[in-house]
C-alpha cells in the first residue's frame, strides 16, 4: 500500500467493469466521507509509470468531489491489459451488485480481449465471476434458448412432483388421522423438503428470461401447497385432540372399573 496523488490514478484504461457509474451511490459515499467514515483503499495495477484503477470507481469519484489530493491505494505490478482482465471479476462477490447488462458487457469484453479470448467458458466464468452457462449464452446466443427450454421443463416437472407428493401426503393422513398421522419430526421434514423445492424453483425463475407461463404455474402450485399444508396441520391437531379425548375416557373407564371391584 502507498499514498499517491488522486490525479495520478487513471480511470480511462478500459478497467471499468460497469456500463454506468451510480451517481446516487457516489454522493452517499461523499456524505459518509464527510462524516469521517474510513473506506478501503482503492485497488490499482501499476505498470511502472501509471496506476490503473481496477476496483473503487465510486469511491474515486467521491474523493474527487471531496477535493482529496492524495489517497492510499493497494497496487500490484502489471500491464494495462492485465489490469483490464483483473477488472472483469471486480464486484462479482462484493460491493454494489452488477446488473445483468454489466455482466454481459464484461463477458463480451473478455471474449474479445487479447489475453482471454481463447479461454474456455469455464475459465472465463472464473475470471468474470459469473456462471459458466452465462458465458456460454453470451458466446453462443443460440444456446440461450436451449437453456431456457431446459429450465422450463425442469420447473414444470419439479412443480408437478411437489403437487403430487403433497396431495398424496394429505390424502394419506386424512384417511386415518388417529392411526397413521405423521409425528412432529415427519411434519418438519416435509416442510423443509417443500421449502427446498420452492427455493430451487425460485432460483431458476431468477435466471435469464423465466417463462411467464411457468411462473404463473409455480404461483398456483405454491398456493395449493399452502392450502394442503394448512389442512395437514388441521388434521394433526384433530388427531391430537382425539387422542387426548380417548385417554381421558379410558381413564374414566378405569376408575369406574376400580369402583365396581
Amino acid at each position: 500500500m502507498r499514498k499517491v496523488k488522486l490525479n495520478d490514478i487513471r480511470i480511462d484504461g478500459g478497467t471499468q467493469g460497469r456500463l454506468l457509474i451510480d451517481q446516487e451511490m457516489v454522493y452517499q459515499y461523499l456524505d459518509c466521507m464527510k462524516d469521517g467514515d474510513i473506506f478501503p483503499a482503492l485497488e490499482t495495477v501499476f505498470d511502472g509509470a501509471t496506476y490503473w484503477l481496477v476496483d473503487g470507481f465510486h469511491r474515486y469519484h467521491a474523493y474527487k468531489l471531496l477535493g482529496t489530493k492524495q489517497i492510499e491505494v493497494n497496487y500490484k505490478p502489471g500491464t494495462q491489459l492485465e489490469a483490464q482482465v483483473i477488472s472483469f471479476g471486480v464486484n462479482g462477490k462484493h460491493g454494489k451488485p452488477r446488473s445483468k447488462e454489466d455482466k454481459r458487457f464484461i463477458v463480451e469484453q473478455a471474449l474479445a480481449h487479447e489475453l482471454t479470448k481463447g479461454k474456455s467458458d469455464y475459465e472465463l466464468a472464473k475470471i468474470c465471476e459469473v456462471s459458466q452457462s452465462f458465458v456460454a449464452s453470451v458466446r453462443s446466443p443460440e444456446k440461450k434458448k436451449k437453456q431456457a427450454d431446459a429450465k422450463q421443463k425442469h420447473i414444470v416437472k419439479k412443480a408437478s412432483e411437489i403437487a403430487e407428493n403433497t396431495s398424496q401426503t394429505s390424502i394419506h393422513n386424512s384417511a386415518s388421522p388417529m392411526e397413521t398421522g405423521p409425528d412432529e419430526d415427519e411434519l418438519r421434514a416435509n416442510e423443509l423438503a417443500m421449502q427446498a423445492d420452492q427455493d430451487a424453483m425460485y432460483k431458476l425463475l431468477e435466471s435469464d428470461e423465466p417463462l411467464k407461463e411457468a411462473h404463473e404455474e409455480i404461483k398456483r402450485l405454491n398456493h395449493l401447497n399452502a392450502q394442503l399444508e394448512v389442512r395437514l396441520h388441521g388434521l394433526m391437531n384433530e388427531r391430537n385432540e382425539a387422542i387426548k379425548m380417548v385417554k381421558k375416557l379410558q381413564s374414566q373407564i378405569d376408575k369406574t372399573n376400580k369402583v365396581k371391584k
